[in-house]
C-alpha cells in the first residue's frame, strides 16, 4: 500500500493544538455500519478501505492520544476477520483489547472525537458499547482461556455451528496463562476455535512463506485428514512391514514440515497450525481464516504484521512503533505539548544512581521495561535488568530467590499488573520475609487508562503482606528512598506507589493516602499542618 497517512489529510489544512486539522474523507468507511456491509466490497475496495482506516486512525488518535501503532498493524487482519466470521454470532476476543480500534470502526463506532474520554468510545472493548465486544480486557494472555470456556459452553449447549476466534499477540504468548489454556484447548475436540497469532516481531522470506502456504492448504483440508487416516489404518493393519512404512512416511512428512514452517511446537500440543501468512495481504489472510473456519478442531493461524504499518513516524520509532501516544501532530508524530518531567522518569534517574553505588540492586520487570522506568538502568547496566516477559508471578518469586541469595531486587510493574502475582507476594515474598522492593507505576487513579489500569486497590490488596512498608514519594528527592542505603535490609518488604503524571518540585499533600491503614503497614506520606508542608519520609 503506497499511501502514507503521514502525508494524507493532515498537511492539507495544517492545524494547531487549538484548531486541529479536519478529518480526512472516508467515503468507504462511512458505508460500513456493521460487519455484514464488508462482504459486498471488491478486493480493490477493501484495499482502499484499509487506507482510509489508517488515515482516520492517525487523524483521530492524534487529537486524543491512544494506542496507535498496534491498530495500524491489524487493519487488514480485522477486515479479514469480519469478512470471514459472523460477529456477534461468532465470538471474537482480542488479547489485548488495545488492538480493537479497527474492530470498533467496523461495528458501528466511527466517532473517535472523545476516544478514551467520558461519554466517548473506550480504549478497550466494552460490552456497554456494542454486542460485538465480549472481553473488556487490557491485561494480556487471557483470551485463550476465554475462548476455551466459550467454545466448551457452545458445545455443551448444542451451538456447534458457532465459531470462536481469539486474536492474541506474540507478546501475550509469553504469559504462562496462555500456555495453560493451549494445553487444555489441545485436550478437547469438536470445537470451532480459531487462534490467530498476531506476530509483529518477525518477518519471513517469500520462498519459505510460499511453500508453507501450499503445505498448509493441504494440512487443514478435511479431505486430506481423511486420506491420511485411511493410509494410516491400511499400513498399520499390515503388521510389522506396514508399521515400518508408516513410520518412514510419517517421519518424512514431519521432517519437511519442520524445515518449511515453524509449526512443530504447536502441533506437538495437538493443535493444527497454518501459516505464516502476510498480515497485510487481506486476501491471503481471508483465505487462511476461511480454511481454519471449516476445520472442526482448534486451529492456529499465524499472521505476520508490522506495528505502525503505513505511518512513517511510527515505522521509524525504534522504541515501540508508537504503541501508545499522547496528542501529536499527525504530519510529524511530534507531541502537541511536550510532556513534563514525570514521576516515572524521576524514579528511573534515582534508581540508576542508586544501582551505580550498590551492586546488589537488580531491576526486574514483566515486558514493561521502558514504561516503568527501567530503560536507563538497562542501557547503563544491562546485566542488572531482567525482563521476564508477561510473567508477573515468576517475577515476584524469582525476586524472592534473589533476595535470599543476597541481592536487592527491585520489581517494577504497573500497579494493577501486580494483582496477577497475589499468591506469590503473600507466599513467596511475604511469608519468607524476602527483602524485595516493588515499584508500582500508575498507582492510584490514572484517568484515561481505563478501569483495568486504575490502581484503586493498591493499599487494600497489598496491606495484607506481613510487615510491609508503604511509601508514596511527595517530591523528587524522595523517590530514591525505597531502594537506598536505609532500605538495604534483606528481610523488609518495600512498596513504592508511583502516581501517573508530572512530578512536583515541592511537597504537596497526598491525603487520603496518609490515613492510618492498619497495624501491619507503615504508610508514609505527607500532610499539612498550620499552613506548612511536612514530609514523613
Amino acid at each position: 500500500m503506497s499511501e502514507n497517512p503521514a502525508t494524507l489529510g493532515a498537511t492539507d489544512a495544517g492545524g494547531t493544538a487549538d484548531t486541529p486539522a479536519p478529518l480526512p474523507d472516508t467515503p468507504l468507511l462511512n458505508r460500513i455500519g456493521r460487519p455484514a456491509d464488508l462482504r459486498g466490497l471488491t478486493s480493490e475496495e477493501i484495499e482502499a478501505l484499509a487506507a482510509e482506516i489508517r488515515r482516520y486512525l492517525v487523524a483521530t488518535v492524534a487529537r486524543t492520544g491512544g494506542h496507535l501503532g498496534p491498530n495500524l498493524g491489524v487493519v487488514e487482519l480485522t477486515l479479514a476477520l469480519h469478512r470471514t466470521f459472523r460477529s456477534p454470532r461468532d465470538t471474537i476476543v482480542f488479547d489485548t483489547g488495545h488492538q480493537a480500534y479497527v474492530h470498533k470502526l467496523l461495528t458501528g463506532r466511527q466517532d473517535f472525537s472523545r476516544l478514551r474520554e467520558r461519554g466517548g468510545v473506550s480504549g478497550y472493548p466494552s460490552r456497554q458499547e456494542s454486542i460485538h465486544d465480549v472481553v473488556e480486557n487490557s491485561h494480556a494472555s487471557t483470551a485463550l482461556s476465554w475462548a476455551d470456556g466459550i467454545a466448551r459452553a457452545n458445545h455443551l449447549q448444542g451451538r456447534d455451528r458457532r465459531h470462536i476466534v481469539a486474536v492474541i499477540g506474540d507478546g501475550a504468548l509469553t504469559g504462562g496463562m496462555a500456555w495453560e489454556a493451549l494445553n487444555n484447548i489441545a485436550d478437547s475436540a469438536d470445537k470451532h476455535l480459531v487462534i490467530v497469532v498476531n506476530d509483529n516481531g518477525r518477518s519471513y522470506a517469500p520462498t519459505i512463506g510460499g511453500l508453507a502456504h501450499h503445505l498448509d492448504a493441504l494440512r487443514t483440508n478435511p479431505g486430506y485428514e481423511r486420506m491420511l487416516s485411511g493410509i494410516k489404518h491400511t499400513l498399520l493393519s499390515q503388521g510389522a512391514p506396514g508399521r515400518a512404512a508408516f513410520d518412514a512416511l510419517h517421519g518424512l512428512k514431519r521432517g519437511l514440515k519442520d524445515i518449511l514452517v515453524p509449526s512443530a511446537f504447536f502441533e506437538d500440543l495437538g493443535i493444527k497450525y497454518t501459516g505464516p501468512v502476510d498480515g497485510h495481504d487481506e486476501t491471503a489472510v481471508e483465505f487462511a481464516l476461511t480454511r481454519a473456519r471449516e476445520y472442526a478442531e482448534p486451529v492456529i493461524v499465524h499472521v505476520i504484521t508490522e506495528k505502525g504499518r503505513g505511518y512513517t513516524p511510527a515505522e521509524e520509532d525504534a522504541a515501540d512503533r508508537f504503541h501508545a501516544v499522547g496528542r501529536i501532530h499527525p504530519e510529524t508524530g511530534l507531541p502537541v505539548v511536550p510532556s513534563r518531567f514525570g514521576w516515572t522518569a524521576v524514579v528511573a534517574e534515582e534508581l540508576l544512581a542508586l544501582a551505580r553505588g550498590d551492586e546488589r540492586i537488580v531491576g526486574i520487570t514483566a515486558a514493561m521495561q521502558q514504561p516503568v522506568g527501567l530503560q536507563p538502568l538497562a542501557d547503563a547496566l544491562p546485566e542488572r535488568v531482567i525482563d521476564v516477559g508477561i510473567a508477573e508471578q515468576h517475577a515476584l518469586t524469582s525476586a524472592a530467590g534473589m533476595a535470599f541469595a543476597g541481592l536487592h531486587p527491585v520489581v517494577a510493574l504497573y500497579a494493577t499488573f501486580l494483582n496477577r502475582a497475589f499468591d506469590q507476594v503473600l507466599m513467596d515474598v511475604g511469608l519468607h520475609r524476602a527483602g524485595v522492593t516493588v515499584l508500582l507505576d500508575r498507582a492510584g487513579i490514572t484517568g484515561t487508562d481505563g478501569a483495568s489500569h486504575n490502581g484503586m486497590w493498591d493499599m487494600r490488596c497489598w496491606r495484607m503482606c506481613p510487615v510491609c512498608i508503604w511509601r508514596r514519594p511527595a517530591t523528587r528527592p524522595r523517590c530514591g528512598r525505597p531502594c537506598g542505603p536505609r532500605s538495604a535490609s534483606t528481610t523488609r518488604r518495600r512498596w513504592c506507589a508511583i502516581p501517573r503524571g508530572p512530578c512536583p518540585p515541592r511537597c504537596r499533600p497526598c491525603a487520603p493516602w496518609g490515613r492510618t491503614p492498619g497495624p501491619s503497614v507503615r504508610w508514609t506520606s505527607c500532610s499539612r499542618r498550620r499552613g506548612r508542608s511536612r514530609c514523613c519520609w
